[in-house]
């Protein structure tokens, strides 16, 4: 199983997403990840933006995202989490195949309502990835087992406090312990600070063997305010090369 790679996207022009997530597609990226205002840490982007990454995509089945409807904590009233079933319904009309959301109860998962959305996404035939949340939850160990339970796809964490501003090199040791957890039942998708640089360090002190893992990155890959295809392929190469040596160690002879 080899290292995925997602690129997350700032939805800020037809133009813009057009011109980026053909570049990261081209760079080799397994997916993207549209969002917008991303001086926010990602909301939902604009159906139209949707649609024009599904454009670009073509066939692609690699387009996921953000579902969040203001900025600020993952505590929603009855009213948003209505807007963000709305959301899911629009963003898979405008093409997606997966939605990021997580909703939080204090520092625990918001179960029903997360069970509720999945549950919308997936009668929908979305992917779902629970967003770095999940960094915010006191209990990690309960909480990936919640989201197991509840059939999230996929899981978003840099092994840092959310808010800490740590990037995931400063959280390997709890990034190795979720992966042993989620043992091949869900995906975890390692985020924070990552670039082509210094992805192999962290990749190279991980137990990628168990199971399926992706590496997610948004400021890594730009150059200036755009995607870098030379960047994205760089990352996909490192990416690659730390997979196959994983691998080929733990392969007998």
């Amino acid at each position: 199983m080899r290292v995925r790679v997602e690129i997350c996207i700032n939805s800020t022009t037809v133009t813009a997403v057009q011109q980026n997530v053909a570049a990261a597609f081209r760079g080799g990226a397994d997916t993207v990840e549209l969002c917008s205002q991303m001086e926010f840490d990602g909301l939902t982007p604009d159906r139209e933006h949707i649609m024009a990454a599904r454009a670009v995509s073509g066939d692609r089945p690699g387009l996921m995202v953000m579902i969040r409807p203001r900025s600020g904590d993952f505590w929603y009233t009855p009213c948003e989490v209505d807007k963000m079933r709305r959301q899911i319904d629009t963003a898979v009309a405008a093409g997606a195949n997966g939605v990021v959301f997580g909703l939080l109860n204090g520092r625990t998962l918001a179960l029903p309502e997360m069970r509720q959305l999945t549950e919308q996404a997936h009668r929908l035939g979305l992917i779902v990835t629970c967003h770095r949340a999940f960094d915010a939850v006191d209990n990690q160990i309960e909480a990936l087992e919640q989201l197991v339970e509840i059939g999230v796809d996929r899981v978003l964490t840099s092994g840092t406090l959310w808010g800490s501003s740590l990037p995931a090199a400063a959280g390997i040791a709890q990034l190795a312990e979720i992966m042993r957890q989620a043992n091949n039942r869900l995906e975890i998708v390692i985020g924070g600070g990552l670039n082509p640089e210094n992805a192999p360090a962290l990749l190279a002190q991980l137990p990628l063997t168990t199971g399926r893992l992706a590496v997610h990155t948004y400021s890594g890959v730009l150059a200036g305010e755009d995607v870098s295809e030379e960047k994205v392929s760089r990352l996909v190469q490192t990416a690659r090369r730390v997979d196959n040596q994983e691998r080929r160690e733990n392969d007998p002879v």
